[in-house]
């Protein structure tokens, strides 16, 4: 039986929003039934289930959850976005984790802002989506992605493709060397051992309620330094929930020294 997935149910849509919440904090509403559905449609023909036993299926399966959490979170960025905040990463102060990294732009970004500034900086950049994390390692871009990059540091640390790869720029290695990519789900999985001078976490917490904004800031503030600075995106604000960061800016916030 050919399943083809017109909309799902009332029914189906709840158990889904509320499998996606449990597993990564994001909370979908009724405006983003299409999205849903758009997303899933993909496997439930490859796979030729219906929306419940692909369901049942994605309960049972690590990978399949994986693939599912996959395609309800992939978000867009491009390089130096926002990137008025950079001005809070100094180049005695290198530790940065970039803890929603998408596609890899941000850290890149920041990779080579640390370089021009002559810092070396450590880059932690984790995402809750594997295909995000396997396109990031890899480097490489459409020349589309990277019209937002100052000309001189496009000319330094990227590289323009040629022959089969016409149309695409590649990351150079001097910057693909700082940066360290591992998968994270911000709710659920272990912290680093290691603190860090910056923590970006941008264009994420749009999709959390305040609940799970306030358990991801405090996991997170946890392993900032003292005096460290924690970067939202810039239509995010912590307004409204506890937490020991003071305001600086729009979309930036100070963990107060010890």
């Amino acid at each position: 039986m050919d399943h083809q997935l017109k909309h799902l149910t009332n029914r189906q849509f709840d158990r889904y929003c509320t499998l996606v919440y449990s597993e990564c904090g994001i909370k979908l509403n009724e405006e983003k039934r299409a999205l849903l559905n758009a997303r899933i449609a993909k496997r439930l023909r490859s796979l030729n289930v219906s929306p419940d036993r692909y369901y049942d299926q994605v309960l049972q399966d690590p990978e399949e959850m994986a693939r599912f959490i996959d395609a309800v979170s992939t978000n867009h960025t491009y390089f130096f976005r926002e990137s008025n905040s950079f001005k809070y990463v100094q180049a005695n102060r290198p530790e940065i984790w970039c803890a929603a990294c998408s596609s890899g732009e941000e850290p890149y970004s920041l990779a080579a802002h640390c370089l021009d500034l002559g810092g070396s900086p450590s880059i932690l950049a984790t995402d809750i989506s594997d295909t995000c994390l396997n396109k990031a390692r890899l480097g490489i871009y459409a020349d589309q992605c990277v019209k937002h990059i100052p000309a001189p540091i496009l000319k330094t640390y990227f590289q323009k493709g040629l022959n089969g790869w016409t149309g695409t720029v590649r990351v150079r290695s001097r910057l693909r060397q700082l940066v360290t990519f591992k998968k994270f789900n911000l709710l659920k999985d272990r912290l680093p051992d290691e603190t860090f001078d910056v923590i970006f976490c941008r264009n994420v917490m749009i999709y959390f309620d305040s609940a799970t904004k306030e358990q991801v800031v405090a996991r997170l503030v946890s392993v900032l330094k003292p005096n460290g600075y924690f970067i939202i995106g810039g239509a995010e604000s912590l307004n409204g929930l506890k937490h020991e960061l003071r305001y600086i800016e729009p979309s930036v916030y100070l963990k107060k020294g010890a």
